[in-house]
């Protein structure tokens, strides 16, 4: 099968260096947009289909610069619907990270609309790195420094584009309550499920009492008592996939994000999925280390539990028939056992209407 990847970045022939593509050194022929975003005066010594991607197509571009240094590039191109939006997104949230902490990012580069085909492109640095399990207390250290060291834009929840986790959106308007944010967030995630699983009336009744009782109990006592959250720059899909390590400094990076500002436990709850390798205690333990839980500290392992139904639900919607979607019904049956009785708070229940 000819690779998607061919098919969206040919560019008709030119005279910049870009465009004098060899059989010998690529696999690829960029699109004018992708050599504009480089710079046309620059080299090409190779562009060669790169990694593996459940939504796009990728390749690693090699440039040589006018002073002579060599420099790499990942390029993702999307096609399809709100392919837009898509790369919109991820180059919205890769950008608010680098702003934030850009050592631990590739540099996004650039985005936008390909000029030879009905495409989008992403644009990054290329960083050589491997994706053995990262080291737990490395990385509890950098992405608590992420999380400390962020500040939301409007004191607020969410995020100023829509993130989006794969092929599917997430609802992430500014809200100044987090009980309202997540709620908001939950119901639109599991309105993906629905729409790709069907309904399942054991599933529907349990998630509309986690909804109306389980969050703003879970939820709400965070914020009571003289409390507040910080809103915290999380990248929004920090499983071991979306993570690299250089090998030859140990460095971390992450990369693919669907960002958004939340409660910063609210990054660790994709820590606890049982499809994911990090699930490993040590990785929840190290995070807490630098950046501890918030009052009620007693609760916090359920509100870990709370945010890992999110993750469990959309990994529903992407993988349709995965056992993720009855792990989540046992979740939220046991934190409705604790938090969804008819005493349980609903004041922040309007809220989320």
């Amino acid at each position: 099968m000819t690779s998607v990847l061919s098919q969206v970045i040919l560019a008709p022939p030119g005279t910049s260096h870009l465009e004098a593509t060899t059989a010998s050194s690529s696999d690829v022929i960029l699109d004018t947009a992708v050599i504009n975003a480089i710079g046309p005066e620059k080299e090409l010594i190779s562009a060669q289909r790169y990694g593996n991607s459940a939504w796009s197509s990728t390749a690693r571009i090699s440039v040589k610069n006018p002073d002579g240094s060599i420099h790499d590039y990942f390029v993702k191109i999307v096609k399809g619907d709100l392919a837009d939006q898509r790369v919109l997104g991820e180059y919205s949230c890769m950008y608010e990270l680098y702003k934030t902490m850009p050592s631990i990012v590739p540099t996004p580069r650039g985005s936008g609309r390909c000029l030879d085909s009905d495409a989008y492109y992403y644009l990054c640095d290329y960083l050589d790195i491997d994706h053995r399990p990262p080291n737990p207390v490395k990385l509890g250290q950098k992405i608590a420094e992420l999380h400390r060291t962020s500040v939301s834009p409007t004191g607020q929840f969410g995020f100023h584009v829509v993130p989006y986790d794969g092929k599917l959106p997430l609802v992430a308007d500014w809200d100044s309550s987090w009980t309202s944010f997540y709620r908001k967030l939950l119901a639109g995630v599991y309105e993906h499920d629905i729409r790709v699983n069907g309904s399942w009336k054991e599933l529907d009744d349990a998630m509309q009492i986690t909804l109306d009782k389980v969050v703003p109990r879970l939820l709400g006592v965070l914020e009571e008592d003289g409390r507040s959250l910080k809103p915290c720059l999380i990248h929004g899909d920090l499983w071991e996939e979306n993570i690299g390590t250089d090998p030859r400094t140990g460095e971390i990076y992450i990369f693919d994000s669907c960002a958004y500002y939340a409660h910063h436990e609210m990054a660790i709850g994709m820590w606890r999925v049982d499809h994911h390798h990090m699930k490993a205690k040590e990785y929840r333990n190290e995070y807490f280390k630098n950046f501890e839980p918030d009052e009620p500290v007693e609760e916090y392992d359920d509100r870990n539990r709370l945010y890992c139904v999110k993750e469990k639900i959309m990994y529903s919607a992407h993988v349709p028939g995965t056992k993720a979607r009855a792990q989540a019904l046992d979740d939220m049956l046991y934190l409705i056992s604790k938090y969804g009785g008819e005493d349980a708070s609903d004041g922040e229940n309007e809220a989320g209407e």
